[in-house]
């Protein structure tokens, strides 16, 4: 079978194919017309270029040298470096080697073109991968913009682990792969249950369910209008073309049927929607149908309220108003009692209220009328201003 390049790949070079174009080489006509393009040959009686069409689609044009006012080229060192401006360090780390790509490509626009007026901007981002990518190997990690150190990442593993599933799901999402994103979501179920991104996930998830559902019928009708096609048009070729297209049809049958079985065997919630193989229909409608109200009943709301409580309690205790960061973590407990951060931010609070209050340290309270008092802690009461004494008609 003739391998299919990834959607993302296949946008990523149009993409970039149109930025290249969009540089545009430009000719200028005698009459005026000005014609944007890559110009790809040019001789003493006609320039031949690729316009942009529309995205992904180009056309050759011809053009006689004697209508041509003008020919401006875009430099090569120009469209190399749009070709990588879109390099940057994103807002997660990568593991060590995954560095190294970009790195490389940073490195050989540099040597190609030490001269680039984009060489200053091309070395400050190449030293920016090199900086992380040290950080990285030293144990620490980025998330969300945000560095943890090695310590903290330890600390914060469950956190941080949850979070990268998330985010893997949601890119799943984004390209309608349901399938792989309400696997995603199985994984998070059973390795980060009472994570702060798990209530996410599941509305995510169910998200993900109806889009299965609407989407399951119409797949099956197209895949039954496919097989009619097929083999109505089957009667209007000859052979040995019939025989090559029969057999290439049960290869493609017998793939479909193997990953199937493959996926079945490997234990996966949801199998994956492989229109020719005879159960996959089938399978499909069925977990939906046991899977999709366990999503359903997840408390969802509740959840989310949670979080939000811990982190009102979290600024709280940061603002030393240690009853209303209590009241919070109470509140939280009894909406999502495993929410994982409720027992992490009680030892902080704890520690917080144990900790000696330096000296000027600001102290909110809250009083039980809900009256919040802002105190600073060691300062001096303030002594009143005496009220200065009338002057007599002496003036004394």
């Amino acid at each position: 079978m003739k391998a299919t390049p990834s959607p993302i790949l296949v946008c990523a070079g149009i993409l970039m194919a149109t930025a290249v174009l969009a540089l545009a080489d430009t000719v200028t006509l005698k009459s005026g017309e000005v014609i944007k393009g890559k110009v790809v040959s040019e001789t003493d009686t006609e320039v031949v270029m690729d316009v942009m069409i529309s995205a992904g689609i180009t056309d050759s044009k011809t053009i006689a040298k004697a209508d041509v006012q003008t020919v401006s080229k875009t430099s090569t060192d120009e469209i190399a470096y749009q070709a990588i401006r879109g390099t940057q360090p994103g807002p997660n780390s990568l593991q060590p080697a995954g560095y190294a790509t970009s790195i490389k490509t940073l490195e050989n626009f540099l040597t190609s073109f030490p001269q680039s007026a984009h060489a200053k901007d091309v070395q400050a981002t190449l030293d920016a991968f090199k900086a992380e990518q040290a950080r990285v190997k030293a144990g620490d990690d980025k998330w969300a913009n945000r560095w943890y150190t090695a310590a903290e990442v330890e600390k914060n593993k469950y956190h941080l682990g949850a979070q990268r599933e998330l985010s893997v799901m949601k890119e799943q999402a984004s390209r309608r792969d349901f399938i792989g994103a309400l696997n995603t979501f199985t994984g998070i179920e059973k390795s980060y249950p009472n994570s702060s991104a798990y209530p996410e996930a599941a509305e995510l998830a169910l998200n993900m369910v109806a889009m299965a559902t609407a989407d399951l019928d119409r797949l099956k009708s197209a895949v039954t209008a496919q097989d009619a096609a097929f083999q109505k048009g089957l009667g209007f070729v000859m052979e040995p073309e019939k025989s090559q297209m029969i057999t290439a049809r049960k290869a493609q049958k017998d793939a479909a049927e193997a990953a199937m079985a493959a996926a079945e065997k490997s234990g996966v919630t949801w199998k994956p929607f492989l229109p020719l193989a005879s159960k996959s229909f089938d399978t499909l409608k069925s977990t939906i149908s046991s899977e999709g109200p366990k999503i359903s009943a997840i408390p969802v709301a509740d959840m989310r309220k949670s979080v939000a409580a811990v982190n009102e309690a979290a600024e709280d205790m940061n603002a030393r108003n240690f009853a209303s960061a209590d009241a919070k973590l109470k509140e939280a407990k009894a909406l999502w009692a495993k929410n994982e951060r409720i027992t992490a931010l009680t030892a902080e609070i704890a520690a917080a209220k144990a900790k000696p209050v330096a000296k000027g340290t600001t102290t909110t309270t809250t009083a039980p009328d809900g009256t919040v008092v802002t105190t600073v802690e060691g300062a001096a009461t303030p002594k009143p201003t005496p009220t200065p004494k009338p002057k007599n008609w002496f003036g004394f």
